[in-house]
């Protein structure tokens, strides 16, 4: 029986070593990685449909799941061990790798997408969330899908006038913000954060920050697709001719009227 073969890819960002995985679980899926932290492991895998459903949206399903085992707790006899509902935390992770991840998708694609974010380990210092975000990005760039990435998402700090990236939590407890961004090469296109009344020049200067050193991690994934070698699938957009002439000969004047209007405000 043949060896499986195991391709890696190790980078470092703020003096955090994050490594990527390839080969070694759910050889079915359409791509399937792990990404690790420290000692905080993420199973990130994209499955597909073959073909379009008939649905006039684009059916993404994100799920991010963690367990107790994660963080080395195992409940006695009288705890519920059936799958209940996903925690807040759960849900807005999933949010967030959505919308980091969405927009690079082909706007008229059709196709079922299901990404499956599974916590393994949590180490207690390193978010689980950042890296099931940069599993994410890898395990679509090393997939057959149609998507525009890779992407390199981060969390940023800050501390007397130095920002420093993939903060540890114990990091984060005397950050005066806590950012969390999403970028392509060119442009910032995901946001979510919390500060203690930072002026808006630190948050800029947070976001110049995080896109500078994101460049690095978008780097290390596409040298990790190159080395797993999935040939992309093309992908050719579809637009309704007919909807956009209509709306071109009817509303033109309004919407040219509205676009005026707002930037006179």
């Amino acid at each position: 029986m043949a060896s499986k073969k195991i391709i890696t890819q190790e980078v470092e960002i703020g003096g955090k070593k994050v490594t990527l995985e390839y080969g070694r679980f759910a050889e079915q899926a359409n791509s399937a990685v792990i990404a690790r932290m420290g000692d905080t492991m993420v199973f990130v895998s994209v499955t597909s449909s073959p073909s379009e459903v008939p649905l006039d949206y684009f059916p993404l399903t994100v799920d991010y799941m963690m367990r107790l085992y994660a963080g080395g707790r195992i409940k006695g006899s009288r705890w519920v061990k059936r799958e209940g509902r996903p925690s807040d935390e759960e849900i807005l992770t999933c949010r967030l790798i959505d919308r980091s991840i969405r927009p690079l998708f082909p706007k008229t694609m059709r196709r079922e997408v299901q990404v499956i974010a599974m916590v393994l380990s949590i180490d207690g210092e390193n978010d689980p969330a950042v890296v099931a975000m940069i599993g994410t990005s890898a395990a679509l760039a090393t997939s057959s899908l149609p998507w525009k990435g890779p992407v390199g998402s981060l969390r940023i700090g800050e501390k007397d006038g130095t920002y420093f990236a993939l903060p540890t939590d114990s990091e984060l407890a005397y950050s005066s913000m806590d950012l969390i961004l999403t970028t392509d090469k060119e442009s910032i296109f995901m946001i979510e954060a919390g500060a203690n009344e930072v002026p808006e020049e630190k948050i800029l200067g947070a976001l110049e920050f995080g896109q500078k050193e994101a460049q690095i991690l978008i780097q290390a994934i596409e040298e990790f697709a190159e080395k797993v070698g999935t040939k992309k699938e093309k992908y050719e957009e579809k637009e309704n001719k007919e909807l956009v002439d209509t709306v071109k000969k009817k509303y033109t004047k309004e919407i040219e009227e509205f676009i005026d209007a707002e930037l006179k405000l």
